[in-house]
């Protein structure tokens, strides 16, 4: 049979109209008998259908960014999930040594929760780096300040952004190492010894990557753990998005990376998070100047991507923080940006002279950071909750950068939150409350 691969109604109509002369033409010069000929007709047309379907469905996303016909929602549209808590881990606010914190990160171990995070005395990235941590049992009471990670700040080493995991029993942490500001080296893979109450560095992983959340199972016994990678040239303002692949469960050994995206972003933190659905995985990128984040998908286990466009999914120019959790429901956690609606309820936005969008007239701030699902049987995000904002128990000035954990029903929430000085907050609510 003669078949063309089609991505539309236009090929469509032609690959019958081919199909059709091709039939006729049998009939004419064979001399097929009419039943015969419909009956060929019939059968060639369904074989024909379903080819045509499967190569249409392989064009569109598995996922995507945002449902069509439904309304983006907008801040003063959300709500928080039903019984939803909020707690404040650790205030810059009154600790005296270190008067900025980021990136925070919450893991746990044999029913223990732990949150994590890097300071600074003063400003971000200046004067001595230190990876500090504490624990509860009950979400509402922590324990005192442990050390993850400190060298004094000895020849310019510094301790970023940090992962936790949890796997055969053992509780891992990645940790972000960096010579000099925005420079970073290697990730490092580190292992809580219980008997001794430290941290023992196993060795680096992966170089010049910056993770940006835990690492993810997937179904074909790989992790995987999404970033950034710095460039050669280790321009600070420009990172590529990444993942890093495990071989299998021997984390401690070196994983392989994959670029998401063959070109070096520009001007732009490339902060990446990824889910994954089966082989299909789908990774959301930070970009500035513009309201819209870069998506990209793959369906073999990230081995390869594709872009996918995006002018429906607004999101402030920060982290995100995304997965699928046990009930099925997918999700990306973010910032969600102030903006006006048009009248058939998309995002109202304007552009440059070359036609991209730009961020005149949308409020691109990190005051409200928000969960936007995609339930079970979905084909794209529909749904958006509030996680954190200025009103409620905690008053957050901002709440940036998430982490996600899911345990024992309830789904934990770390972000970098924004007092006088900065804070670490955490948000939890039943898993349930979602459906």
């Amino acid at each position: 049979m003669y078949v063309i691969d089609f991505p539309g109604p236009q090929c469509i109509i032609e690959e019958w109209f081919l199909f059709g002369l091709l039939l006729f033409h049998s009939l004419l010069t064979w001399r097929i008998p009419v039943k015969r000929f419909l009956f060929l007709f019939v059968l060639c047309s369904l074989c024909f259908t379903s080819i045509g379907t499967v190569k249409a469905d392989e064009n569109e996303p598995f996922l995507k960014p945002w449902a069509e016909g439904v309304p983006y929602p907008m801040v003063s549209e959300i709500v928080f999930p039903h019984g939803t808590q909020h707690v404040i881990v650790q205030d810059c606010d009154t600790d005296p040594e270190y008067g900025f914190l980021h990136e925070t990160s919450i893991g746990q171990l044999d029913g223990e929760l732990i949150v994590g995070w890097y300071n600074n005395p003063r400003t971000e990235l200046s004067g001595k780096t230190i990876q500090r941590a504490r624990r509860s049992k009950d979400f509402f009471h922590w324990s005192g300040l442990e050390t993850v990670q400190d060298r004094g700040n000895d020849d310019g080493w510094m301790y970023v952004g940090l992962q936790f995991l949890t796997l055969d029993g053992k509780l891992y942490c990645f940790t972000n190492q960096e010579f000099g500001a925005e420079k970073p080296t290697e990730c490092l893979l580190q292992v809580w010894k219980p008997e001794t109450k430290t941290w023992e560095i196993l060795g680096p992983i992966a170089e010049k990557f910056l993770s940006m959340q835990p690492p993810i199972l997937m179904e074909n016994g790989n992790y995987c753990m999404s970033g950034s990678l710095m460039p050669p040239s280790r321009n600070i303002n420009g990172t590529t998005p990444v993942v890093i692949i495990s071989q299998g469960k021997e984390i401690e050994k070196p994983w392989r990376m994959v670029r998401i995206d063959p070109e070096d972003y520009v001007n732009v933190f490339a902060e990446t998070a990824v889910l994954a659905n089966g082989p299909n995985l789908l990774a959301v990128t930070r970009r500035e100047n513009t309201p819209f984040p870069n998506f990209y998908e793959s369906r073999d286990f990230g081995e390869t991507w594709r872009k996918i466009e995006n002018r429906v999914f607004a999101a402030s120019n920060s982290k995100f923080a995304a997965g699928t959790f046990s009930n099925g429901y997918r999700y990306i956690v973010y910032n969600l940006p102030g903006f006006k609606r048009t009248a058939d309820g998309k995002i109202d936005y304007k552009t440059d002279t070359d036609g991209n969008p730009t961020t005149e007239g949308i409020g691109m701030g990190r005051g409200t950071l928000v969960m936007a699902v995609a339930k079970p049987g979905e084909t794209a995000f529909s749904t958006i909750w509030k996680v954190s904002d200025r009103t409620g128990s905690t008053e957050q000035g901002a709440s940036h950068y998430p982490t996600v954990l899911e345990y024992d029903g309830f789904v934990y929430i770390s972000y970098t939150g924004n007092h006088k000085l900065r804070n670490c907050g955490v948000t939890r609510f039943p898993l349930k409350s979602l459906e």
